[in-house]
């Protein structure tokens, strides 16, 4: 028996967990924590890696559609055919279109150093002459546009380390499903140790999640897209108290008085006190006032906004406010408290990676809008004609699966890189099988944490499955870009060189190990610009934070009409989940008990769900822990076409 250090290598908020694969006989027989990585525990995402690899649904030779598109008919093929057919069509669209006319669906279904699929795929077609790429992602959009505005150069230091949450005195979890959604490997030991410290911690959330239910955590249930009324009411609360030093706020942010003059009814003579909030969030009063009597009785205060919060209309200014609570308080800059921001924004160890090798004329499309720049084309969007997929299931997880089908039918031509049948890949044209997590030696980079990751290469292939450097290595060789793709370098051989570039002062330890840790994070810098703003300025136009956008605004909700919420799985990365099949067709549907009284439906009752958009079928689940109003679906899982319009899989 042997073990070796291995890392998933997915984009799950953890990326990069030190896990320990136990060898026996060849084979992965189980995997378990890896005991150098101190406190960051895995997920039973890691847990579940040798079930992926093992998989009888694995995809392991190349294949080539014969039926029509969405049939799942297809034919088993040599690589040289499969290849050669790829070939072919991006020449031809190359040759027709020009290189734009192929867009990169690439996402991070693989991360690391080297095997980093949305990395792979443009450094691929850059080498090719460029492409259509996309701007943005789905996880925070609506945040980084409004940090980056906020912070500017600094935005990448806003960020606190999960250590440090063990000196606040009191925990805000705003939409933060920790446990759940990781949002960095290391912080759910540190909040389940603030918890058994016997810490202030509330989570507001509409699902009393698993986080919620640590012992000793507060559950405010909230309406969703209400934040941003939440802490309008919160701050008016402080400022009604005489609380807010607005000469002292003004010297480190401008926009922040107009903020406060909406607030106070100035603009638009509504006072956004607790009362009004209450009407907008379902929180009553009196507990919107208690959120506010925490600030005014501890110090510090971490409030630890999720990316649920500006996932919504208006999503910007949720992200705004959590800045301007934090500065306005004082509990920004300091240790035990938080600036407001993404908490993974803070610079990591260096080490090489492999580069895009990004072409400045390569147009981009907001990665919501890829199925209208398909099916609209020019003037407004590029032409596109080639959907290149590798590390994605982007006809799924789009917003509107309806639109995206025919978008994927309107291509000339899909190819995907894949390891099971996903939707995208019943909808592609070529479906290139690839190697999993186990199969590929890579430097695991988290996605928040002072550390780097190593694992090497622990099972060779199970059929004719290759990697996805492999596969462009090999397509790049047939349309002679391979000097310009691989350098002439070997994976290990890229690994060797990324290691030289590092801050890993002891490779043959870190091989070994699994793991690097590096120094204490540093957030000297945010606390440098609270003390002496004037000499240690942001790097924004003004050196301050700089507030600028819409305010939001709330609709009633209409009878009969619910709010759905879409919250991922703990053991699931999104749609990643094709060795549980079966289980990702079968969707229930979370509603609150009192919610399913008043219309007449048992626990286990199949009902119809529909929006603007389409409808679909979900089996019902009762539950307490969702407030009402409010209904649950979990994101991630497969389309499954039942007639023309319906989804009966409860993925929409």
């Amino acid at each position: 028996m042997e073990m070796v250090p291995v890392f998933c290598g997915r984009d799950c908020g953890g990326d990069a967990c030190p896990l320990l694969a136990v060898v026996e006989d060849g084979s992965v027989t189980r995997i378990q924590h890896n005991p150098e990585g101190r406190t960051i525990k895995a997920c039973p995402k890691g847990f579940l890696l040798p079930h992926q690899h093992y998989s009888p649904e694995r995809l392991l030779e190349p294949l080539v559609r014969t039926g029509n598109r969405g049939s799942g008919q297809f034919r088993r093929v040599s690589w040289k055919e499969a290849l050669s057919l790829i070939k072919e069509k991006l020449e031809t669209a190359i040759e027709r279109y020009g290189p734009q006319s192929i867009l990169s669906l690439a996402s991070a279904g693989s991360t690391g150093a080297l095997h980093n699929t949305e990395t792979l795929t443009k450094r691929f077609l850059n080498c090719l002459g460029g492409h259509t790429s996309l701007s943005g992602n789905y996880s925070s959009n609506a945040a980084n546009h409004a940090l980056r505005k906020l912070f500017g150069a600094s935005y990448g230091y806003s960020g606190f380390p999960p250590e440090s949450m063990l000196a606040a005195e009191a925990i805000i979890l705003l939409g933060a499903n920790i446990l759940e959604a990781r949002l960095g490997a290391g912080y759910p030991e540190y909040l389940e140790k603030a918890a058994r410290e016997g810490k202030t911690i509330i989570a507001i959330d509409p699902r009393k999640t698993k986080t919620a239910s640590l012992a000793g955590v507060s559950w405010i249930p909230l309406l969703p897209g209400t934040d941003s009324a939440l802490l309008y009411a919160i701050l008016q609360s402080l400022e009604a108290e005489s609380l807010i030093d607005h000469a002292w706020l003004a010297e480190r942010a401008e926009g922040a008085e107009q903020i406060f003059s909406y607030i106070d009814g100035k603009t638009d003579g509504i006072i956004k006190d607790a009362g009004w909030a209450e009407r907008q969030t379902g929180i009553p009063a009196a507990a919107i006032r208690k959120i506010a009597q925490i600030y005014i009785s501890n110090h510090p205060v971490l409030l630890f906004p999720g990316y649920s919060i500006q996932r919504t209309q208006f999503g910007e200014e949720a992200m705004r406010l959590a800045v301007l609570l934090q500065l306005a308080t004082r509990n920004f800059g300091v240790w035990g408290g938080s600036t407001g921001s993404l908490n993974n924004k803070l610079p990591g160890l260096a080490v090489g990676k492999l580069d895009e090798l990004e072409r400045r004329s390569n147009p981009k499309v907001p990665i919501l809008r890829w199925p209208d720049a398909v099916l609209e084309a020019q003037p407004r969007y590029p032409d596109i004609h080639v959907l290149y997929s590798a590390g994605g299931n982007f006809l799924n997880q789009g917003a509107d699966i309806r639109k995206n089908i025919r978008a994927f039918m309107k291509a000339d031509f899909v190819v995907s890189h894949e390891m099971f049948m996903t939707p995208t890949a019943r909808y592609s044209d070529v479906i290139l099988p690839v190697k999993g997590p186990l199969q590929k030696e890579d430097i695991g980079i988290p996605w928040a944490g002072n550390f780097l990751l190593y694992k090497p290469q622990i099972l060779k292939a199970r059929g004719d499955e290759k990697s996805d450097y492999e596969i462009f290595n090999m397509l790049a060789s047939m349309m002679h870009v391979e000097a310009e793709f691989s350098k002439g370098r070997s994976e290990h051989e890229w690994i060797a060189q990324f290691l030289q570039s590092s801050e890993v002062s002891d490779a043959e330890s870190f091989m070994k190990k699994g793991i690097w840790f590096g120094d204490k994070y540093d957030i000297s810098y945010m606390e440098k610009f609270l003390l002496d703003p004037r000499g240690n300025p942001l790097g924004t136009r003004s050196g301050k934070l700089e507030f600028s956008g819409a305010r939001a605004r709330f609709d009633a909700q209409k009878l009969n009409e619910f709010f759905l919420v879409t919250p991922k799985r703990h053991n699931f990365v999104h749609s990643q989940g094709g060795d549980f099949a079966e289980v990702l067709k079968n969707n229930p549907l979370q509603i609150n008990s009192n919610d399913a009284r008043r219309l007449g439906i048992q626990d286990g009752d199949c009902v119809k769900v529909s929006s603007e958009t389409g409808w679909l079928i979900a089996p019902v689940r009762i539950s307490d822990d969702i407030r009402e109003s409010v209904v649950s679906l979990h994101e991630g899982s497969w389309f499954v076409k039942n007639g023309d319009t319906a989804d009966s899989s409860g993925s929409g």
